[in-house]
């Protein structure tokens, strides 16, 4: 028990970001190093912008991200908590599930709100699929968590253990952008494993808003939107960006929202495209990213 609690207090404490940045660095060398062999159509221009749009997300996240989401946790959990004492080794599992749902609901309504896929549009914009872009996003996406992380701490599981488990459970997001995975057998059912969660990164049709799991897929197989591999998955947006400069590409997603909502001349229309699906238009005309439900409307 005793290592236990020591290595929650290091994974919760001071050291999270580092080990998180070590994890995503690490990953992106050694990915490299063997792609020099198994991989020679590796994108450097790519992988580079990914990594810079990173570095920007993440000096900015620090207020966004990370000091506002956990002030919001410690309030509630100081103040709102139904259970005083929560024994570690059942606020551990606690936490790993309600994070793991909220990962999943906030992930799936960043595909469903216009604004909300306007900031997540950037982490599906790479036409690669690899660990640089596992950290490749703007500084404004999966704003809506802290809310539904919360309810870990209106259970009762203290601030430095819900960090702990997010520490493991986002390093596991980063393995699973891995390009030298492949399929998993069994593992592929139950856990969003790189091959399943490419899937999620392709644009083909069947794929769009699929596995949005983090660690477990069983969400997903639970709430209606699990899909298997069958065509090897095509990452990237239907309305392809090739910009590799990360000052202009982490706009890629507002820009496509403006340019829907520069179409509308009614102001009613112009503010539904902020909280309608991306595909949605307000003459039914399709634009931007929206070719990609083209086959699901059709059903």
């Amino acid at each position: 028990m005793e290592s236990i609690d020591q290595a929650i207090t290091l994974l919760g404490g001071p050291a999270a970001i580092w080990i998180l940045a070590a994890v995503y660095f690490g990953s992106v060398i050694l990915e490299r190093l063997w792609a020099i062999h198994g991989n020679p159509g590796y994108n450097n221009n790519d992988a580079l912008c990914s990594i810079g749009l990173n570095l920007f997300s993440s000096v900015l996240k620090l207020l966004f991200g990370v000091v506002v989401p956990i002030a919001i946790y410690v309030l509630v959990y100081d103040n709102l908590r139904l259970v005083a004492g929560l024994p570690l080794l059942a606020a551990i599992p606690i936490a790993f599930i309600v994070h793991d749902l909220s990962y999943y609901w906030e992930h799936r309504l960043s595909h469903r709100v216009g604004l909300l896929w306007a900031f997540h549009a950037i982490h599906h914009s790479s036409n690669e699929f690899n660990h640089s872009t596992a950290a490749r996003g703007i500084f404004l996406d999966g704003l809506p968590r802290p809310l539904f992380d919360s309810v870990a701490a209106l259970l009762g599981v203290p601030p430095v253990v819900f960090i702990a488990v997010s520490v493991v459970k986002n390093a596991f997001g980063i393995w699973n952008h891995a390009s030298w995975v492949g399929r998993l057998g069994w593992l592929d059912r139950w856990l969003a494993t790189p091959m399943i969660h490419k899937v999620h990164h392709a644009n083909q049709p069947q794929y769009i808003d699929r596995n949005y799991g983090q660690v477990l897929i069983v969400w997903d197989r639970l709430f209606g939107t699990y899909a298997e591999v069958g065509e090897e998955p095509n990452p990237g947006l239907v309305k392809p960006t090739y910009d590799y400069n990360p000052l202009t590409a982490q706009f890629v997603g507002l820009k496509q929202l403006m340019a829907r909502m520069d179409a509308a001349e009614r102001w009613q229309d112009k503010l539904a495209y902020l909280w309608r699906p991306p595909e949605w238009s307000h003459d039914g005309i399709c634009r931007s990213d929206c070719p990609k439900y083209l086959v699901l409307n059709a059903r």
